[in-house]
């Protein structure tokens, strides 16, 4: 164990750092939901594992609390993966540690989304001593990368009133968020014989990144537009790969392209040093960004032909990317599509785009959109991992008990909205009759190696959240 698992309340942050101690990157849950299962078995409750890979646990009432609704309390166990260099997520634990009122993770992610509420579930659920009605805790797998998890939930396992999304933060409760959908666009790329010459590698960093669903108002840049730009306006440099971005829910924070030039290498920094200067006037998250020329370890036999490399370039130059709709009543981005990552591979050429909307015709007709956008410019697209939207329900007992509970404790209680995705979109589809709000600790910089999760935020949230359980249950 970590020097995280001495902090205070102890039953919380021994499972958070039971979950740092293994790999669970979206898609590779399997030895967390191995390590929770265990457990709840041993704390004497009903494990239930699911096809979909989620982990279902189940307390009954307290005594002398039968009559009470039940309660149903859910995180996702998997978290993003972002580095500051080369980091094996899939075989290699996180390192967490504290810094301050903080902690943080050594040069990646720290997970607090959802790590945290997978940790504030389970301290509640295996405590024998706390009295309260009947529990469900549900840990899903998958929801970063397309929410799977949820999309797979028997309803079955939704019989319950009342739902509490440990996926929030601690600016209120929010009671609607955007659904989204992921997009794979590929190309066929066409090769011609190298030209003589130096074959080099032009890399674009320094950028902030971020969540492509709280962050995309907020002029951060997109490191894979930035590079197509940078290319489009030289064309003596003869491109033969691009590859960048991390993953479709974050804002591109770096891109690197392979390419052949017979100009100097001096010469090509240059020009990409003026380029560098224009992105830090016109944007505001290009304050830091760096782009860079060196010589590659291997020698290019062939790059892309012509039609193909200003094709490709266009496509990702011109493709809307950003804040397509705001909705004035609810005061957040309604629609909004992010440019996420580029990969070479052989002969094909891969472009992933997330798209986001409040209303789930909107998005829809976005996507549809970035897919036309595309085949004009010779790709195929393939929608994948879409999930539905949830509508707010401002009239909700639950938002109502949760408000009272908050304001006892001296803390913020304003409902909102958010613009990114959560699960509760398929929770409450598949359950219309549920009341659901998602709250959370504090934690920041989501998505980025800069993610940090306040430490006296989570002991405040324990008490918290045993409050409202007590309370609902009376």
């Amino acid at each position: 164990m970590s020097e995280i698992s001495a902090l205070e309340p102890k039953k919380v942050w021994y499972f958070f750092d039971l979950l740092c101690s293994v790999p669970h990157i979206s898609k590779h849950e399997a030895a967390a939901a191995e390590k929770f299962a265990a457990e709840a078995e041993k704390a004497g409750l009903e494990v239930i594992r699911d096809n979909g890979g989620n982990v279902i646990i189940k307390r009954p009432a307290s005594e002398g609390f039968e009559d009470a609704p039940r309660i149903i309390m859910q995180a996702h166990m998997d978290m993003v993966p972002a580095s500051e260099g080369e980091f094996d997520f899939i075989n290699t634990p996180i390192t967490p540690y504290i810094d301050g009122d903080w902690v943080k993770a050594k040069g990646t992610t720290l997970g607090a989304d959802d790590g945290i509420g997978v940790a504030n579930a389970m301290a509640v659920i295996t405590d024998k001593d706390f009295k309260c009605g009947a529990l469900t805790v549900i840990l899903t797998a998958d929801e970063e990368a397309g929410m799977s998890g949820a999309r797979q939930l028997d309803p079955a396992h939704l019989e319950g009133r009342y739902m509490l999304n440990l996926d929030g933060g601690d600016k209120g409760f929010c009671i609607a968020c955007a659904g989204g959908l992921r997009q794979e666009t590929t190309f066929s790329a066409e090769y011609v014989p190298a030209p003589a010459g130096e074959t080099v590698k032009i890399t674009v960093g320094g950028l902030p990144g971020g969540h492509s669903g709280g962050c995309i108002h907020e002029d951060r840049g997109n490191a894979l537009k930035f590079l197509a730009d940078c290319l489009d306006c030289q064309s003596d440099i003869h491109v033969a790969a691009m590859d960048g971005g991390s993953a479709d829910n974050v804002i591109p924070a770096g891109a690197v392209a392979l390419a052949v030039t017979d100009k100097p290498l001096e010469t090509v920094q240059k020009q990409l040093d003026a380029y560098a200067l224009m992105l830090k006037k016109e944007c505001e998250g290009a304050k830091n960004v760096t782009l860079t020329v060196e010589k590659a370890d291997k020698k290019l036999t062939q790059v892309w032909s012509e039609k193909f490399r200003s094709d490709l370039l266009s496509a990702m130059i011109l493709i809307p990317n950003g804040v397509m709709d705001f909705d004035d009543d609810l005061g957040i981005v309604k629609t909004s599509s992010n440019l996420a990552t580029i990969a070479t591979a052989g002969d094909k050429v891969i472009i992933r785009t997330s798209q986001r909307s409040l209303s789930d015709e909107s998005r829809q007709e976005i996507a549809a959109r970035i897919r036309t956008h595309f085949e004009l410019f010779g790709g195929t697209s393939q929608p994948q991992a879409e999930y539905p939207a949830t509508p707010p329900k401002k009239d909700s007992s639950l938002l109502k008990k949760a408000v009272e509970c908050a304001e006892k404790r001296g803390k913020r209680a304003v409902p909102y909205a958010i613009h990114a995705g959560l699960e509760t979109g398929w929770f409450s589809m598949k359950n219309p009759a549920i009341e659901i709000i998602s709250c959370g600790p504090a934690h920041t910089d989501l998505h980025t190696p800069n993610e940090k999760l306040n430490i006296p935020s989570v002991g405040e949230f324990d008490k918290f959240l045993r409050e409202l359980l007590a309370a609902l249950a009376k």
